[in-house]
């Protein structure tokens, strides 16, 4: 049977040799005519598989794809050895803490969740649409484009004499371009105010409401308001005159990307980012996306080109494939070729017009060079995201227009949104002013309606049993909102040299704040407890099984709590500072400046440890670099805090902030392998710790190769002289300090505040003084009381020294504890040791909770009072 089926599916051998149709007989017509043997015995000349073995080969591709994507987070941050000394075991009762609760689920959970869009829209791209070019698209996309035809709403005629009667001016005048794209210009531009005048103009008469338009007097007719409610129909301006766009060859544009990008690679990195980090930024009304991604003639735009290219960037970071590597020896060169791509695209024609794929393209760009340590580079291109949305005016309100279909208008507004938290993420880490501003905006919220209930025709109901995703997203923006007003620091007003810019900015500057950030606080109380129960940091949150509800919760969380730790920062910066300019002793720290480093602290703790559960459970494919930013905001606050821990009530936060400080320093190192940025980070928190001799048991040996390769990624420049943080300009108090970064040393500026006991406490002596009174042996030393190590104990090993003798000499026992007990306290984890017979200290460590200690405590609930999660 299986001989005569291989039979009866080809010509017999004498067919094929003369070429002649053969009926496939046994033996066949030809054959027996020719009273000729009919044979099957020559080899077939079949150069492809057949169809089904074809098809059975995409799938297993597929397949193989598919278990890639699902198996790379459990290898990149859960591995063997992925966190370092491992995930603490919290003590604390799983069915009260969000963290433990989380921490203690068995939940298995998926490492990629595709909209519910994607499943009704399937992702195909246009491959099969070249090079024959289809007249007309398959469907249609949300355009910024210029409309010629009539108006779709039935009311513009009935709502005519209600808008001139309540004409005003307005700050906004949008407007069509010489090629018909969207674009929009202020108050001062004078275009607002000529438009409110041409629409009065125009109105001259209203029209009898017992007679048509068609009885009117001609001369009263051409007086009224055009169908689009502008004054004038479009035709009416430069009537013989016709927009002129540049145009683009979509299969050459489409033959450029596949040459770096193949298509089914494409649509893999397209599905990974819909399915991951989306989810941060859900700017796109996935069908109307999906539909351009398929349409041929969408190609031919270089924004939406561009667009592709840079959300391939953006996931490669989360794709194991070699082909998105540059190098593929080099997992941080992920997509670096196809950033050059991009940047290649956005010189073509056109590729400068305010569409909404160009800002969101540009915006995805300037992410992707921030994880790529290319900061030039990301801040340009965040701040032409910027520029691009108050070209096309995004930032205003546009209801007053009839332009936008429901799709655009969401679209529009979910972009604006997205680059203003983007705005307020670099401005916060990197400690720049703010780009966008919230007073320059008049735009709304996006409406909390999820992608497949809003159409052209309207924005439908979320039904109530589906909480919304853009829920979360909401809340999301409101945080930042307050996070602008934390980052918004005035510089300190010119002193008495520049007497006209002194009055000028005390005139000029509308904005004051509070000094302690009262009111953003309370704000910020406020939008916490607006969270819905849905996206809550709660019990039952962390303990569902829901990814994206997860994972969003911790999201929120950790962004609150980045912005409290910022206020409460700022608070004790204050304070310190306010305190060396007045000359206090490091001993009498107040009661507001001990409060506010306990509140930093225990921000910070919530922070790493969110993200620490969130690496162990290998879900940080929903995450992106903001998660670096914010891990080292966290790390700073701490090495401040132990630099500033001064008085003994804050002693017992010495251990947690260490167990905490290597946790992150731990993750920093896990992201450095997809990450530059999180290299950078990992390294200048090393180097800070390394420098104030805070003990941070880090071992580097099998890095420390390529750790030498490494650029210097900060060295502080020479200053004048080491002013106090905010000090009057051009006081004479501050000491002269001549050093280079090179001969910068530790005891100068971190360890003369540790709180060292000295003879006689001058915290402003000059160099001279500073150098009697310190001795060279004692120069990297740490002093008497650091990190709540006894007095006695002065001889530890400089954190990061690779010079192989390894501990200095040690005179035996100091202080009562060998260097053997102190290498144990830094070493061996925290909850396995009795602190209380180590440190012979009853403050540290006595209640052997460790980390966790501070994280299920509220802020009345004593001296350590911590933020209740």
């Amino acid at each position: 049977m299986r001989l005569l089926l291989l039979i009866v599916c080809r010509a017999c051998d004498r067919c094929r040799r003369r070429r002649i149709k053969c009926d496939e007989g046994h033996p066949c017509q030809s054959c027996l005519t020719s009273n000729s043997p009919c044979t099957f015995e020559e080899p077939g000349k079949r150069t492809h598989p057949h169809k089904s073995k074809r098809a059975a080969t995409l799938e297993d591709r597929m397949q193989q794809l598919e278990t890639l994507i699902q198996a790379i987070p459990p290898q990149v941050f859960a591995g063997a050895g992925a966190l370092g000394a491992g995930l603490p075991q919290s003590p604390v009762d799983p069915t009260s803490s969000p963290h433990a609760s989380f921490a203690s689920s068995t939940h298995i959970f998926p490492t990629a969740v595709p909209p519910p869009s994607l499943t009704a829209y399937p992702l195909i791209n246009p491959s099969t649409f070249f090079g024959p070019m289809k007249a007309r698209s398959r469907n249609s996309s949300p355009s910024t484009g210029m409309s010629f035809g009539p108006s779709s709403s039935s009311m513009v005629q009935d709502q005519i004499m209600e808008d001139s009667s309540r004409m005003s001016l307005a700050s906004s005048y949008l407007y069509f371009d010489d090629e018909g794209y969207t674009r929009w210009q202020g108050e001062t531009s004078g275009l607002p105010i000529l438009d409110l005048l041409v629409e009065r103009h125009a109105v001259v008469t209203k029209p009898d409401p017992d007679h048509g338009p068609a009885q009117q007097h001609p001369q009263h007719q051409q007086h009224w308001k055009g169908a689009n409610g502008n004054g004038q129909p479009p035709n009416d301006w430069f009537p013989d005159r016709q927009p002129r766009r540049t145009e683009t060859n979509p299969e050459h544009i489409w033959k450029l990307i596949t040459t770096f990008i193949v298509p089914e690679l494409m649509d893999s990195l397209v599905q990974c980012y819909l399915s991951t980090s989306y989810y941060l930024m859900p700017f796109l009304h996935v069908p109307s996306f999906l539909a351009d991604y398929g349409n041929p003639r969408k190609w031919g735009e270089p924004g939406f080109a561009a667009f592709i290219v840079a959300i391939c960037c953006l996931s490669s970071r989360h794709i194991d494939d070699p082909r998105v590597r540059a190098d593929p020896n080099d997992s941080n060169s992920a997509g670096t070729q196809w950033f050059d791509l991009y940047l290649r695209l956005r010189t073509l024609p056109g590729a400068d017009k305010p569409t909404l794929y160009t800002i969101q393209s540009v915006l995805i760009a300037g992410v992707y060079a921030v994880g790529l340590g290319k900061l030039s580079k990301a801040f340009a291109l965040l701040s032409e995201s910027v520029t691009l949305s108050f070209d096309a005016g995004l930032h205003r309100s546009a209801d007053d227009y009839d332009l936008f279909d429901p799709i655009e208008d969401e679209v529009r507004k979910r972009t604006f949104w997205c680059v203003y938290l983007w705005d307020k993420q670099a401005s916060a880490h990197f400690g720049r002013p703010p780009v966008l501003r919230l007073r320059d905006c008049d735009v709304g919220e996006p409406t909390i309606v999820d992608d497949e209930f809003i159409t052209r025709d309207g924005v439908g109901l979320q039904p109530p049993e589906t909480e919304s995703r853009m829920g979360a997203f909401v809340s999301c923006v409101r945080l930042f909102i307050v996070l602008e007003s934390v980052i918004d620091v005035p510089p300190s007003l010119p002193g008495e040299g520049a007497p006209f810019l002194a009055r000028a900015a005390a005139v000029l500057t509308g904005f004051r704040r509070g000094k302690e950030l009262r009111e953003e606080e309370a704000l910020l109380d406020e939008i916490a407890r607006a969270v819905p129960a849905h996206w809550a940091h709660s019990v039952d949150t962390m303990t569902s099984n829901d990814v994206i509800r997860v994972t969003q919760a911790e999201r929120l969380h950790c962004v609150e709590q980045y912005v409290r730790m910022l206020i409460y920062r700022h608070r004790f910066s204050e304070n310190v500072a306010e305190r060396m300019h007045n000359h206090v002793p490091d001993s009498e720290q107040g009661e507001a400046e001990i409060e506010a480093m306990r509140a930093a602290h225990a921000c910070a703790l919530q922070i790493i440890s969110s993200h620490l559960h969130i690496a162990a459970k290998g879900l940080m494919t929903y995450y992106g670099v903001h998660v670096i930013h914010q891990l080292t905001a966290a790390g700073r606050t701490l090495v401040a805090m132990l630099l500033n821990c001064h008085s003994d009530s804050l002693r017992q936060l010495i251990p947690p902030a260490l167990d905490a400080l290597r946790s992150c320093v731990g993750l920093l190192r896990r992201f450095s392998g997809r990450y530059i940025c999180g290299q950078r980070s990992g390294d200048l928190m090393e180097e800070f710790c390394r420098i104030t001799q805070i003990p941070l048991e880090t071992p580097r040996a099998q890095d420390g190769a390529s750790s030498s390769n490494r650029p210097p990624w900060v060295r502080p420049v020479r200053k004048k002289a080491s002013s106090n943080a905010r000090s009057p300009a051009g006081s004479g108090d501050s000491p002269s300090h001549h050093g280079s970064p090179e001969d910068f040393a530790p005891t100068d500026a971190f360890l003369d505040h540790l709180g060292s006991p000295r003879a006689a406490p001058q915290p402003f002596a000059g160099p001279s003084q500073q150098q009697q009174q310190q001795q060279p042996q004692q120069a990297h030393a740490l002093p008497p009381g650091a990190f709540g190590l006894p007095a006695g104990a002065q001889s530890m090993p400089t954190f990061m020294d690779t010079s192989g003798g390894g501990l200095p000499p040690d005179p035996g026992l100091v202080g009562g504890m060998s260097t053997a007990d102190i290498m144990a306290f830094l070493n061996a984890d925290p909850g396995a040791l009795d602190m209380g017979a180590i440190l012979a200290s009853p403050d540290l460590g006595a209640n052997g909770l460790g980390f966790y200690a501070h994280l299920g405590a509220s802020p009345a609930s004593g001296p350590a009072g911590a933020l209740s999660p």
